[in-house]
This record gives C-alpha cells, sequence and structure tokens, in this order.
C-alpha cells in the first residue's frame, strides 16, 4: 500500500507563514493528491486478487491526505482573520499621526534647525552636560544641560561647537550628570517628536519622527503636539 507520509508531510503551514506559502501548499497537496490517486488506481488495478488490499489502511491513507487540506483551509482562515485584526490594529493608530511622542532612545532629528532630545535624572545633579554626535559617531557639539531632578528637555539649535549650522540628520546625544559628591548620577534617555507616519512591517507597526522609526511598544507618553516652539533649552 502507498505511504501516506510522503504526502502527509508537505508544507505544514501555521499561522504565521503568508498567503502566498498557504497558496503554495495547497496547491502542492492538490498535486499530491492527483498524484496519490494515479498510484491507488494504478495498484487496485494491479493488485493480487487473493491479497487485496486493506480498505481500513487505504480509508486511513485517504482520511490522513483530507486532514492535511483541513489544516490548510483553517489556517487560510486564521490568515484573514489575522489580516482583518492588523487592518484594525493598523487604522487606530492612525491617531498617532500629529502627536507628539517619547520613547526610548537616545536620538534626534535635526530639521528647520531644531533638534529635541529628552533625559530624566534619578535626581537633582550638580552638574550636567551634554554631547552630541552625528551619524558617523563624531563629536559636533558639547555644553552645559539642565540638572533637575525627573524629566529635562534640551532642544539643540543644531550649531556645533564652533557655532556653523550642522545638516539635516538624525543626531545622538549623551548625558554626564553628577551630584554633590561628584558620583555619575543614571540618565534615561528619550526620543521625542511629532509623528509623522504609520508603518506595518512582518506584523509590527512603526511610528516615524522624520527618518528615526520607533517600535509602537516602545513607546512611553503621548502628549498634543506643541502649538509653538520652544526655542532655548540649552541651559
Amino acid at each position: 500500500m502507498i505511504d501516506v507520509s510522503t504526502y502527509d508531510n508537505i508544507n505544514r503551514v501555521t499561522g504565521s507563514q503568508s498567503q502566498s506559502e498557504t497558496d503554495a501548499a495547497r496547491s502542492k497537496l492538490g498535486s499530491n493528491l492527483d498524484d496519490f490517486l494515479k498510484l491507488l488506481t494504478t495498484q487496485l488495478k494491479n493488485q493480487d486478487p487473493t491479497a487485496p488490499a486493506d480498505t481500513n489502511q487505504l480509508t486511513q491513507q485517504i482520511a490522513s491526505l483530507s486532514q492535511v487540506e483541513q489544516q490548510i483551509n483553517t489556517n487560510k482562515n486564521l490568515e484573514r482573520l489575522i489580516s482583518i485584526y492588523s487592518a484594525t490594529q493598523y487604522n487606530s493608530v492612525v491617531s498617532y499621526i500629529g502627536k507628539q511622542i517619547e520613547a526610548s532612545g537616545n536620538v534626534a532629528e535635526l530639521a528647520n534647525g531644531e533638534a529635541t532630545f529628552v533625559y530624566y535624572l534619578n535626581k537633582e545633579a550638580t552638574t550636567a552636560n551634554v554631547t552630541i554626535t552625528d551619524s558617523t559617531g563624531a563629536t559636533v557639539y558639547t555644553g552645559p544641560a539642565l540638572k533637575a531632578s525627573g524629566r529635562n528637555e534640551f532642544v539643540w539649535d543644531g550649531k556645533g561647537s564652533n557655532g556653523e549650522p550642522m545638516p539635516a540628520g538624525t543626531y545622538s546625544i549623551k548625558v554626564l550628570a553628577k551630584d554633590g559628591a561628584q558620583e555619575d548620577i543614571a540618565v534615561a534617555n528619550f526620543i521625542s517628536g511629532v509623528v509623522t507616519s504609520v508603518d506595518s512591517a512582518n506584523g509590527s507597526v512603526y511610528l516615524s519622527i522624520g527618518d528615526i522609526s520607533i517600535p509602537i511598544e516602545k513607546v512611553a507618553s503621548i502628549r498634543l503636539a506643541p502649538t509653538t516652539t520652544n526655542n532655548n533649552t540649552n541651559s
């Protein structure tokens, strides 16, 4: 009797596979089923009349193929449900566009001569300084920073330490803060900015602040976008 395991081991489809993979599995199943029936018909025609095929075994083989087909159909339906859920989730996060968010990270987008960095100190500092580097890691600015316990906002005017304006792009910040005993104070950095677009890739949703892409699960806070620009906090 034909070994149905040959057909039972075709591409098993899971809920994480794409529609094209499911369609491919369905197509391969159809091809394998045709081959199975052809082989089965040939075998039945040429079987030994004194030792006919076991009908129970035959039934089990056909049932195995049916189970594979049912699995593929089930996962096809799951894909549709996941697609609907993803579309619903995607539509719900579109409301982030135009809102100001904060997310874990130490970068900011310099645009229109301004970049905003946010950092938190776990206690008030005696001294605090920032170092800003460009995408190559080169230092472009160093200077004093706010020292308050909790949330601090550093708005950089986009000028290097030499006073020359820097090109638009993504920049990183490092804050070094010390207390009265000259011990380092823990610093938590956050990306801050207004969401300009929402994207979906590989089942995940990303919010964009200029060229910076942020996974939605890293968002720590959402605020209404400021109606006026704060032009000075570099002290």
